[in-house]
């Protein structure tokens, strides 16, 4: 069943028929005899995995006290609409050196998407495992019972709100804005909501991690999930910091480090010493350092060649917002000149950013509305495991609800057509990546189907 990598070198399948042998043993003498009490989900990018992210996990195991860890994280492309600084795989190593035990890759259908549909995908994987008892994930706010008062409104979308949501986005604020105002409005109105003031509302608001926390509340009441979610207060800087701060700097801030060239020294205290030294020897290969700057010919070029008609398909892009996008990839000479001009108070940097990685990708608003229509992830894909997991692993196979992908040249032999569309995108995804890569060697397609599973001894 299991295809594993030898955690000295991921980029090189470990040969023989003598692991997939004994895991097959493994599994087998474990069917039927295992507990799980408690498995705690966590969703994440790591982008990369940091000492903020290391706190978060170990906080979380220490308060939940759970016989495993399962993440779901982000292929080669992430909710903001940027590539992964490094591949997905790289990235998986790093999460299960500090810790995790199963890593789940979120499909890039949902990764690249709104907060509200990445979470939506995320917790939905979590919860169709039918293993996962508790989340933990971080956030600004910490109070988890106000949060979930607010996710509440957003879960049950009450007509009043809809209508005020709606009067402020007219009004030509941005819907994360226009959100928030409505809600201060619609709670004031509410007898069980009163307790959320404006200026509590705000402060939820502030935060691009209590943001997701809402998501995440509101994604587990839509699915009635009896997963118990759980608050790690974030520690140190705020998630769009630019700058280092020492030991708890931000992922965008040691992005922006590496990317600028900065020493390891430098960098070397934000991050955990499995994570720095995973870090290094992958760009020492050739295998990143990778930005959306990486793709500026390659975005360019496909907003020129794209019509009006075929931009306006594109997941995010509505009210004529392709005739903007239009106009402004024949005046930009680079992708960052591009986002400073198209960008506007209502349609903020960041939609830019997914709809340029939506075309990218060929993601279209239909898309997402027939998958959502009809049940959101279609697979559980594993990227990687430690050797402790063996049991967890064996009560996935037998518990899940969903198909379990763990080798991708057999993912068609699911013979579901919905299965096939949702992982041919990944596949596009890796293939597009790869053309980004530092290394010209390294940029060959195909690698989803070379690459095995990232396998580690804790």
């Amino acid at each position: 069943m299991f295809q594993a990598l030898a955690e000295t070198n991921p980029e090189t399948a470990l040969a023989g028929n003598y692991f997939t042998a004994l895991y097959r043993r493994v599994l087998n003498n474990c069917k039927g005899m295992i507990t799980l009490n408690k498995v705690l989900g966590i969703i994440a990018e790591y982008n990369p995995f940091h000492n903020g992210h290391l706190y978060h996990l170990q906080k979380a195991i220490q308060l939940v006290q759970p016989d495993y860890t399962i993440a779901v994280m982000s292929g080669n492309f992430t909710q903001r609409g940027e590539p992964a600084i490094i591949d997905k795989w790289t990235r998986t190593h790093m999460a299960l050196k500090n810790g995790i035990d199963l890593v789940l890759e979120l499909p890039a259908l949902y990764a690249s998407q709104t907060a509200e549909l990445f979470s939506a995908g995320a917790i939905q994987l979590l919860h169709m495992t039918g293993l996962v008892t508790h989340i933990a994930f971080g956030s600004e706010h910490n109070n988890i019972e106000e949060l979930d008062m607010a996710a509440r409104i957003l879960a049950e979308e009450p007509k009043e709100y809809r209508m005020l949501l709606r009067s402020y986005l007219n009004k030509g604020f941005s819907f994360p804005l226009a959100r928030m105002k409505a809600i201060q409005e619609y709670s004031s109105c509410v007898k069980w909501a009163k307790t959320l003031s404006p200026e509590l509302v705000e402060n939820i608001f502030r935060g691009s991690n209590s943001i997701l926390a809402l998501e995440y509340l509101k994604a587990l009441r839509r699915l009635k999930s009896p997963i118990k979610p759980f608050i790690i207060p974030r520690l140190g800087a705020s998630y769009n910091s630019s700058s280092l701060e020492g030991q708890y700097s931000s992922a965008t801030a040691i992005r922006s480090a590496i990317l600028s060239g900065k020493s390891w020294d430098t960098i070397a205290e934000a991050l955990p010493e499995p994570s720095l030294r995973i870090l290094q020897e992958t760009i020492d290969r050739g295998w990143g350092p990778i930005s959306i700057h990486s793709f500026d010919q390659l975005l360019l070029g496909l907003l020129r060649r794209s019509s009006t008609e075929e931009i306006a398909s594109w997941m995010d892009v509505e009210e004529g917002l392709e005739n903007r996008i239009k106009k402004y990839a024949s005046e930009s000479c680079s992708i960052e000149d591009f986002l400073n001009k198209v960008k506007t108070r209502r349609y903020t940097y960041t939609r830019f950013q997914r709809i340029l990685i939506h075309g990218l990708l060929g993601i279209k608003t239909e898309d997402i509305s027939y998958f959502q229509r009809n049940g959101g992830p279609r697979y559980l894909r594993i990227l990687g495991f430690n050797t402790r997991s063996i049991p967890l692993l064996s009560s996935l196979k037998e518990r899940s609800k969903l198909p379990i992908i763990t080798k991708a040249s057999h993912y068609y032999r699911l013979g579901d057509k919905d299965i096939n569309k949702m992982f041919q995108y990944d596949v596009l995804a890796g293939d597009l990546y790869a053309l980004a890569l530092p290394n010209p060697e390294k940029r060959v397609g195909g690698r989803e189907f070379k690459q095995g599973l990232v396998m580690i001894q804790p």
